[in-house]
């Protein structure tokens, strides 16, 4: 493509450019259909950097709109020189060569298009640390998808190092969208407690800016003189929240913009809040109330994020604006009910959440037997849908209530039960509640031992199995035995867990660290051995594997490796190679599993800092994870007690 516009370039410009402007422009026009307008200008596009963007501060803005003009200027000659530099120039002439792209004068616009569309923007600088120049690899040939993804990634390195470019994301990203969302995202990331280096970040942001006049921009000049005293300009904020309303309410906006405010507005009310500022908060977010969209998924995520925040009283705000769609969303009742909780009104809130249970009833006994069997399994899947939801949030005796209004309302045998009691015994089980879990799965084994019919359903529709269920059965019997102090029976209890799940690793886990002669010493050290084996044989195999499974054998490799990772780091063998393996698989599909992996695995390699560290970022993927909450936990108990030795 590239050789063929060099060609036409040489062809058309001793066509056009030379003679005089009026006919030119009329030529070009008539010949848009059939030579593309950008092969009038340069043999090849010449490459963007940031690197050159400092040079031309002070008039630089001037200067720009200057050769913008000469290149509707009716010298050939001078049309070129200002061709030329603006394409040297690199970013900043980019920021208002966009802008000249709706120039009134046609052949000034024609050629802003042209220069836009050709030049090859480099998103990194040399000076940016080595992770952000990754996180921006090939930035400008993504989707928006993929692009706010790489945003997102820059927002979450440690210690701000990606501040600078989420500054420039926010000055010249094209996506008028994706420039506000790298602006939100630096507003987003946590200051530093010391002064110097706020200031320095504060310098950072406004260095980056420039002149650009952006709303995205404005807030984050905003922003940067309050991150040097890590405050809340009320009234600044105030003003300049409202000139963005005034946009929105006179429809010159696009609805993206108007989620980008609502999300402005809910960063600075949480700023406010941490500062201490509870009703400046509550003010602010009560004053934009109407740009949350009345849906139950933007009602749920606007409570959330105010109980996460502390701001309780802008929920029951909520079901006071939209109270009938809380009233008959059990989900929305949850999160007033989660609102009365926090404040430590327990009574109204344990009132509400039985409003909430009571939402999408079962039929009474007596009509149960002219209710339809999908009329039952679609009012139990709604509770269950509810009941994951609370788990997600953390309100575990609420989502058992819910599960257990299933397990009640339904017969063992039906496929809402079991996926029922799977659920909530999983639940119980990352609760530590071993006999709860034991409770749970008895009558379900016991009907699975005596029914065949009922096992090959389950094998059918659940992809589940007997022996996966009974052993997690077993393996809770002997938690329970374990805390009874009956070794001898735990042990014969894990062994029967093992047996029928040998694939479940955190079984052998249990095994290895529990207490027991020599015999059983010998015998988890084989079994040991034998699985890390098997465990780094399947990593090989499937690194032979990448080239024919592509992207879904690396979703496979990142499972392997973090598998070897995980039983090695809480057992014995080769723990450097157990963190390269970890930190090999966030590289493919990171998640809170994977860095819940890692924190093992630096903590097995004595670096509490990174462990702990690693342990937040999985906390961040799954805030209310009862695993992974007690692993940071154990990580800063050892911590502590490290600096205390």
């Amino acid at each position: 493509m590239d050789r063929v516009r060099s060609r036409a370039s040489i062809k058309t410009l001793d066509l056009t450019m030379n003679l005089p402007r009026a006919v030119s422009a009329s030529l070009l026009l008539l010949s848009v259909p059939l030579i593309p307008i950008g092969w009038l200008f340069a043999d090849q596009p010449e490459s963007v950097t940031v690197n050159n963007v400092s040079k031309y501060a002070g008039n630089e803005v001037d200067h720009v709109a200057r050769l913008i003009d000469q290149l509707g200027a009716p010298s050939y000659a001078t049309r070129i020189r200002a061709r030329d530099e603006l394409q040297r120039m690199g970013l900043e002439a980019f920021e208002q060569l966009r802008e000249a792209q709706f120039h009134p004068d046609i052949e000034v616009e024609m050629a802003a298009r042209y220069l836009v569309s050709s030049l090859l923007v480099s998103w990194s600088k040399d000076s940016d640390p080595a992770d952000v120049r990754e996180t921006l690899n090939e930035y400008g040939a993504q989707d928006e998808v993929e692009r706010s993804k790489r945003i997102d990634r820059l927002a979450e390195l440690d210690s701000r190092i990606g501040l600078a470019a989420l500054v420039r994301l926010t000055r010249f990203e094209t996506s008028l969208r994706l420039s506000e969302i790298a602006a939100l995202a630096a507003m987003n990331q946590a200051s530093s407690a010391d002064e110097a280096v706020r200031r320095q970040h504060s310098q950072q942001i406004l260095n980056g800016l420039g002149d650009s006049q952006r709303a995205s921009a404005q807030w984050l000049r905003l922003y940067a003189q309050d991150l040097v005293n890590d405050g809340f300009s009320k009234l600044a904020w105030q003003q300049l929240i409202q000139q963005q309303r005034q946009q929105i309410d006179a429809g010159t906006t696009k609805p993206s913009t108007q989620t980008s405010v609502l999300e402005l507005v809910q960063i600075c009310a949480a700023r406010a809040a941490k500062n201490g500022q509870i009703d400046e908060a509550l003010e602010l977010a009560k004053e934009h109330i109407d740009l949350i969209q009345p849906t139950t998924r933007h009602l749920i995520d606007a409570s959330s994020w105010a109980i996460d925040h502390g701001l309780h009283p802008f929920v029951l705000e909520l079901r006071s604006n939209f109270g009938r769609m809380f009233d008959t969303q059990p989900v929305l009742l949850y999160g007033a009910a989660e609102a009365h909780q926090k404040s430590g009104h327990a009574e109204q809130a344990n009132e509400i959440a039985s409003l909430a249970l009571k939402s999408n009833p079962f039929p009474d006994d007596e009509d149960k037997k002219d209710a339809s069997p999908r009329e039952m399994e679609e009012t139990a899947y709604k509770h269950r849908d509810v009941a994951m939801t609370l788990r997600r949030r953390g309100l575990f005796p609420w989502a058992e209530n819910e599960y257990q209004l299933i397990i009640r309302s339904m017969e063992v045998d039906s496929l809402p039960s079991i996926v029922a009691r799977a659920d909530l015994a999983r639940m119980q089980g990352e609760l530590h509640q071993h006999q709860d879990v034991v409770d749970t799965l008895t009558p379900l084994v016991n009907r699975l031992e005596k029914d065949a019919k009922l096992k090959q359903r389950l094998g059918t529709h659940l992809f589940a199995t007997l022996e996966s269920i009974r052993s997690d059965l077993e393996y809770h019997t002997a938690q329970v035995l374990l805390a009874q102090k009956d070794l001898d029976e735990a042990r014969e209890r894990l062994r029967l867990a093992y047996r029928l799940s040998p694939l479940n690793i955190d079984i052998l886990i249990e095994m290895y660290r529990t207490e027991g002669d020599d015999q059983w010493d010998a015998e988890v050290k084989r079994s040991l051995d034998r699985e890390i084996k098997a465990a780094d044989r399947k990593v090989a195999e499937q690194r032979r594997n990448l080239r024919t499974e592509g992207f879904q054998g690396k979703l496979k490799l990142g499972d392997y490796l973090n598998n070897y990772a995980w039983l090695v780091a809480n057992t014995e063998g080769d723990m450097g190679k157990a963190l390269a393996y970890s930190l090999e698989s966030l590289t493919l599909d990171p998640d809170a599993a994977k860095y819940d992996t890692c924190a093992r695995c630096y903590f097995a390699n004595g670096d509490l800092a990174n462990a702990i560290a690693m342990q937040k970022k999985a906390i961040k993927e799954e805030p209310h994870s009862p695993p992974l909450l007690r692993q940071l936990r154990e990580f800063e108990e050892a911590l502590g007690n490290q600096s205390e030795n």
